[in-house]
């Protein structure tokens, strides 16, 4: 296993729907491990009706990531460039299975931290829902010893 290292976490976020375009940008505090196959990224949500629900997010480079959350509202989302794969969804009123096409994994990482660019595309019965796009962020946090 690599090296745990604490980080700060920025997640730029946009959603396209019919509708328009929503975006947000959130910081967290969380880990990061970077191991001879890939690396893994790992917080818990602080906002709205997800806080406290924890996110991992697993790459496999150069084409291979998965998005896992935790808690009331889970999913286990598969994402492999260019190839569109089923997932479900876990509502408080069941489950919602959904495509996923990936339409792009860029990774830029070293043992301490880097970029990572998630595009990929949502579907319920074959219809689209949205363009999703995640832009992750991870920068280690200095070591802070007392004197």
């Amino acid at each position: 296993m690599g090296k745990l290292v604490e980080c700060k976490i920025t997640v730029r976020d946009k959603h396209i729907t019919h509708e328009g375009v929503d975006e947000g940008i959130s910081e967290y505090q969380g880990e990061f491990v970077c191991t001879e196959n890939g690396y893994t990224i790992k917080y818990f949500e602080h906002e709205g009706e997800f806080a406290d629900m924890p996110i991992k997010i697993l790459v496999m480079p150069p084409n291979t990531a998965r998005i896992i959350r935790g808690g009331e509202m889970t999913y286990d989302f598969l994402l492999e460039a260019g190839k569109r794969h089923k997932c479900a969804y876990g509502t408080p009123f069941g489950i919602l299975e959904m495509g996923v096409f990936t339409k792009k994994i860029e990774s830029k990482m070293t043992e301490t931290g880097g970029k990572l660019n998630l595009a990929y595309t949502f579907d319920v019965g074959g219809g689209e829902i949205f363009d999703n796009e995640l832009l992750i962020e991870v920068k280690e946090l200095p070591n802070v010893q007392n004197s």
